[in-house]
């Protein structure tokens, strides 16, 4: 109940006191109720196929990819198209999948609204999926006669599947009619994700078809970084950090970042993005690499989004007891691993000039291994951290599973950030000792350990528990749900519905996210002293109980 409230922007202290006045009433007969939708549980396929992308195409194919590097102690030890294929499948498969169900599921409640054309929005699951599938054997075929055919026809069944996707968002939040600080985010890594997904068919035609080895080269230097800095900058990084003041601070008693600061990062973001991508590609069409230095500060402005963020929620500060769950520890460590990849991201020149040239000779001044560690601390720290972090306590939630009950997923913790972190070591470290290649190898393979634990569990909290054995005599608590309240007073759900809770007219929500919903969470983003409000509602449930208890001999007797 306290969840709701505080995400639903309804003002808590008259909806208890309705509340208190529903729960002194006999349940009525009837109940207006909405029939199940495909919207009620949408994030589970998307969540499932993102599983299976991670598993096969994602991290274990990566990993095999690291295994051949390490074994010939070389980067270019492995075909360069599994690796396109690899990165594709990672970003636009696992990622993909992910936002695609966190925005069908989370957007709309966000909105007290419905999902439009929910439909619609479950056939975007099989187009995009098809098309991951399609163009990893145009990657695979390339660089033969087929590959263009199964490239183009991939990336067009793709571009509909985004395009699609951002058209079913948009009109979901425009339709609400409610406007909120994240929407300028949400709007803008949309339009990153088509542009994307519309350049994704150009790519595969430069890095995988080009007409010489000279042309390769030229093409992979001058549109590598700024395509992926589109993926994962513009897509993954501005949704995280844009929708997080929608998620964090209500989720773990931290602190709203100011309305300045979420300006800050939005234009920071996006103008960084922009900046860096047009003074690389200017640099390497141009010959005149000092433009490249733009990138430089660019760098310094994500550094600076990375280091404030956390300190605008005071994430490693203290947090209640009662508001710890197994999801925290994965937030903290994800944004971490952002500010040490932004740090390394802006160390790059002093790396490449300062150690990696003085000490190879090389006639490019630019190491592919301390960036590649870069990539990966972002990657795998910052993003896939935060989708195992927010999944660890959105799933069971929506699954009507108690969080605090689950496994705590510290193996999958401490195996991720231990792959994570022999990968970015070993492999800058493969500059100057080629020995060391062989743990990059194993880094690979650490991850997906950890990464199969975390859908192990994913999947079995997906599949929800059975209902709850609520007692009959509902003591109430700080930690009491609203599927505790609804369960012993039926009548409540009116008062919420009348609030704005329309979701609720939905039997499946109810047999769902309701249980996993506290109360105190509301009392303290509503400024509602917690105690006054335990001590009305007590007084509310004693009132009904001793009133049933008192009839109870006047009934028997006439029965007698």
């Amino acid at each position: 109940m306290a969840w709701f409230a505080r995400l639903h922007n309804v003002q808590l202290e008259g909806l208890l006191i309705e509340l208190n006045n529903a729960a002194r009433r006999e349940p009525s007969t009837t109940q207006e109720e909405l029939p199940p939708s495909p919207a009620d549980s949408i994030f589970k396929p998307f969540f499932l196929t993102g599983i299976a992308t991670v598993l096969t195409l994602g991290c274990v194919w990566g990993a095999v990819n690291l295994l051949l590097i390490g074994l010939k102690q070389h980067f270019g030890g492995v075909d360069y198209s599994w690796v396109l294929a690899h990165g594709h499948a990672m970003v636009f498969g696992f990622v993909g999948f992910f936002i695609m169900g966190f925005a069908y599921q989370a957007f709309p409640r966000f909105k007290h609204t419905t999902l439009w054309r929910p439909g619609l929005a479950v056939a975007t699951l099989p187009l995009m999926a098809v098309g991951i599938a399609v163009q990893t054997s145009a990657h695979l075929l390339a660089p033969g006669s087929p590959a263009l055919l199964l490239a183009l026809l991939a990336g067009g069944v793709q571009a509909l599947a985004v395009v699609l996707f951002a058209l079913i968002i948009t009109k979901t939040n425009r339709d609400s009619g409610m406007r909120e600080p994240h929407d300028r985010f949400v709007t803008t890594a949309l339009g990153w994700f088509v542009l994307a997904a519309l350049l994704n068919p150009v790519i595969f035609v430069l890095f995988e078809l080009p007409p010489s080895r000279e042309a390769f080269l030229f093409n992979v230097a001058t549109f590598n970084i700024p395509f992926r800095d589109v993926e994962l900058l513009g897509i993954a990084v501005l949704l995280i950090v844009g929708v997080s003041p929608r998620y964090i601070p209500h989720a773990y008693d931290l602190s709203q970042p100011s309305a300045h600061w979420q300006s800050f990062i939005f234009w920071s973001v996006n103008g960084a993005l922009v900046v860096s991508s047009l003074a690389h590609i200017g640099a390497m069409v141009t010959g005149r690499y000092a433009i490249a230095t733009v990138q430089t500060l660019a760098s310094l402005i994500l550094l600076v989004v990375a280091a404030g963020t956390p300190r605008q929620y005071r994430l490693f500060g203290p947090v209640p007891e009662n508001e710890r769950d197994r999801g925290l520890k994965f937030i903290r460590a994800a944004y971490a691993w952002f500010i040490l990849a932004m740090l390394m991201l802006v160390l790059v020149p002093a790396y490449n000039f300062g150690l990696y040239h003085p000490h190879t000779a090389t006639s490019v001044p630019f190491s592919h291994a301390f960036f590649g560690a870069y990539r990966h601390a972002l990657t795998v720290g910052f993003i896939t951290m935060m989708i195992v972090g927010v999944s660890a306590k959105v799933v069971p939630t929506l699954s009507g599973v108690d969080v605090r009950q689950a496994p705590s997923l510290w193996p999958t913790f401490l195996l991720l950030n231990l792959g994570n972190a022999l990968r970015v070591t070993t492999q800058i470290a493969t500059d100057f000792a080629p020995g060391i290649f062989f743990l990059v190898g194993v880094s690979g393979f650490i991850e997906v350990i950890a990464l199969i634990l975390w859908a192990i569990e994913l999947v079995r909290n997906m599949r929800g528990l059975p209902g709850v054995d609520w007692d009959s005599s509902l003591d109430i608590a700080p930690q009491t749900r609203v599927g505790e309240l609804l369960d012993r007073y039926p009548d409540a759900l009116q008062v919420l519905l009348r609030h704005g809770f329309t979701l609720l007219k939905n039997p499946v929500l109810r047999r769902t996210v309701t249980r996993a919903i506290t109360l105190e969470q509301a009392a303290r983003h509503e400024g509602v002293v917690l105690e006054s409000l335990i001590d009305d509602l007590q007084r509310a449930v004693s009132h009904r109980d001793s009133s049933k208890t008192v009839d109870t001999p006047a009934v028997a007797s006439q029965t007698d």
